[in-house]
């Protein structure tokens, strides 16, 4: 009975042995011979290349009296980029003593067609201001703007609607377009 016991365990093992081995044989790299496929990956998609330009974003002095240049690089793609990165400037942080009036104004959506800038924005409270406060809202954007030479007209659009004034005091023209000098 223990010869049967033990031949049984031996033919298990060996069994055993032999399944995994087959097993490893699947693997074409493990084969004596064989080169391993090379393995394909796909290429990545092209990116274009992104442009790069200097350009003057319009700040304002912490006594809303008068506007104050800022010299950025701006990277985009497209004329519609060129005009949202303008934007972004516009919204971030600036450095002491100086105004971003644009911060805390929410871009909802940027359009570009035929050189007139359709921006539609939502004001929140904390971006209200006063008449002076006003102006240079719309003349920081106006002089970033229209620095560049394809944008001809600006369409400001307070939560996708024409409105008469942006924050009570300065009416607004529909659309602003670009001074002939």
């Amino acid at each position: 009975m223990k010869t049967f016991k033990a031949r049984g365990l031996l033919a298990v093992i060996i069994l055993s042995a032999a399944l995994a081995g087959c097993g490893v044989q699947d693997k074409p790299g493990n084969q004596p011979g064989s080169t391993a496929a090379p393995t394909v990956t796909p290429s990545p998609e092209p990116t274009a290349a992104l442009n790069e330009r200097e350009a003057i974003i319009y700040l304002t002095d912490t006594e809303l009296a008068e506007t104050i240049e800022k010299s950025v690089k701006l990277q985009y793609e497209t004329d519609t980029d060129l005009v949202k990165a303008a934007i972004a400037e516009l919204q971030k942080d600036p450095a002491e003593n100086v105004l971003a009036l644009w911060q805390p104004i929410e871009l909802t959506s940027v359009e570009l067609t035929d050189g007139l800038v359709v921006l539609d924005i939502h004001l929140p409270d904390e971006a209200r201001l006063g008449a002076p406060g006003e102006m240079l809202v719309i003349e920081t954007l106006k002089k970033t703007l229209f620095q560049f030479d394809f944008v001809q007209g600006i369409q400001l659009l307070v939560d996708g609607a024409e409105v008469e004034t942006l924050m009570g005091h300065v009416e607004l023209e529909y659309p602003m377009v670009r001074e002939q000098e």
